[in-house]
């Protein structure tokens, strides 16, 4: 435990300049690279993709298998909770203002028995917990792959379910959407375990590598 003395630069680095710097990026990246993809591609194209696709991909995969890996299961589970609430409350926003725009007609029993955002929550706590259970607390990089893949297999197959029933969704066309939901699943399912071995390397980790 430091002392109020104990200051290192790695405390300045670690608590501030690291937790500052994402968050500039946070708020910058959807607002700056939209408006640039917007004047490439006017359809929304690249937009869906790289700027809102991004963030449910953060939110609803990444960061709860992040989670789940380099500490446990608990860890991941609750981080799914919490981030893909937040998400799910992003597209409920979302819904509202394209009904306010009028690009949605809203009926009797809209969102009667909507499922969608459902989907995202039990999304991210399945990839988050099944991972960290599977992984076991494990540092081998082929058990974190195996782990993350399945999780993210499993929480796919849920997330499209819940599109699929949705009265708002309505996925028709299932391997397309399925396709959709579980690559990138899959990406972050290879990416992550990397970061978390290097993560593991430099002692970054409420763990020990072992």
């Amino acid at each position: 435990m430091a002392s109020w003395t104990d200051w290192k630069l790695n405390d300045i680095i670690y608590g501030i300049i690291l937790p500052v710097i994402a968050a500039f990026l946070i708020i910058v990246f959807p607002t700056t690279i939209a408006d640039l993809l917007l004047e490439i591609d006017p359809s929304f194209g690249l937009n869906a993709i790289l700027v809102d696709g991004l963030g449910e991909a953060l939110l609803v995969t990444a960061i709860p298998l992040f989670a789940g890996l380099i500490w446990n299961k608990w860890a991941g589970g609750g981080a799914g909770f919490l981030l893909g609430s937040i998400y799910a409350l992003y597209v409920n926003d979302v819904y509202a203002a394209y009904v306010a725009m009028g690009y949605i007609e809203m009926s009797a029993g809209f969102m009667v028995q909507e499922i969608t955002n459902l989907g995202f929550v039990v999304s991210a706590m399945l990839v988050g917990f099944i991972s960290g259970a599977l992984n076991r607390d494990s540092y081998s990089f082929k058990r974190m792959l195996v782990s993350a893949l399945i999780a993210g297999a499993i929480a796919s197959a849920f997330q499209l379910w819940a599109g699929v029933i949705s009265p708002i969704s309505m996925a028709t066309d299932i391997p397309y959407v399925g396709f959709t939901i579980l690559l990138p699943k899959l990406i972050y399912g290879i990416i992550i375990p990397i970061f978390v071995t290097l993560f593991g390397w430099f002692g970054i980790s409420p763990r020990q590598m072992t």
